[in-house]
């Protein structure tokens, strides 16, 4: 006896039921709505399954169709910290941004530097066939991806394998550099200070000679005086900002 109160579950529709609404048979509904090469349907036929498929309300189960196709347009993003980080959340964007306009879904996982989670992780993503797979970390640095990722195509984002075996895509910490110490230059300073990271990491160096090049470009000397590290905390750059402001030649 069904119990008070509850409607019976509505059965959902099936390829059975579009074939027999659309008057073809289930190997046509298929043909179409994979675009199988070489099917030769006629395009009457296929609006009117089409049809038929949006008044029925069905939805091909993905997971069969993905073992049918060998494709289950999904791109995996796995990373440390980006995900949990409002700094970040711009590279998840742009990442499903793309992917959707390729018809793709973006899988992202955040491992909080939990190698066990990143095990897991990948292990899930490579069990769904991922066709792609982003390997994100929080701030530019080395990696050694695991030995897993071999088999799927990767891209490393804002990190590198030391072998530069991977492709990566990272940011231009020279150029940055260059371009902030340059920017006060045109404004007529020439006494600048630079607040930079605690080493070593790829952005401490190419930022430092990034400050460098653009002082040399101006003929001004380098003044070791004037910079000052710390780790990227709030309270540790008000302590090298105040360490600069208390200089008697104040940058």
């Amino acid at each position: 006896m069904a119990a008070e109160g509850k409607s019976p579950k509505r059965k959902l529709p099936s390829m059975y039921d579009v074939a027999r609404v659309a008057g073809v048979s289930q190997t046509t509904v298929s043909f179409i709505v994979n675009d199988a090469p070489g099917s030769n349907i006629p395009q009457e036929t296929r609006d009117r399954v089409w049809a038929v498929i949006e008044e029925l309300g069905w939805r091909p189960n993905a997971m069969a169709r993905s073992l049918r196709m060998q494709r289950s347009q999904t791109i995996g993003l796995i990373s440390d910290e980006i995900a949990t980080s409002s700094h970040a959340g711009k590279i998840i964007q742009g990442a499903q941004d793309a992917a959707w306009a390729h018809e793709k879904m973006l899988l992202v996982i955040n491992t909080g530097n939990n190698a066990e989670i990143e095990r897991a992780g990948l292990k899930m993503m490579l069990e769904r066939q991922v066709e792609g797979l982003i390997y994100a970390t929080m701030y530019h640095r080395e990696v050694a991806p695991p030995p897993a990722l071999e088999h799927v195509p990767i891209v490393l984002l804002d990190c590198f394998a030391a072998d530069r075996s991977l492709p990566s895509v990272v940011p231009d910490e020279l150029q940055g550099g260059r371009a902030a110490t340059e920017i006060l230059l045109r404004k007529g300073h020439r006494r600048i200070g630079l607040i930079n990271e605690v080493g070593p990491l790829p952005a401490m160096f190419g930022r430092l000679e990034g400050y460098q090049q653009a002082l040399a470009a101006y003929g001004l000397p380098f003044d070791p005086g004037l910079v000052r590290v710390g780790t990227v905390i709030a309270p540790e750059g008000y302590r090298c900002a105040l360490e600069l402001l208390q200089l008697p030649e104040r940058p």
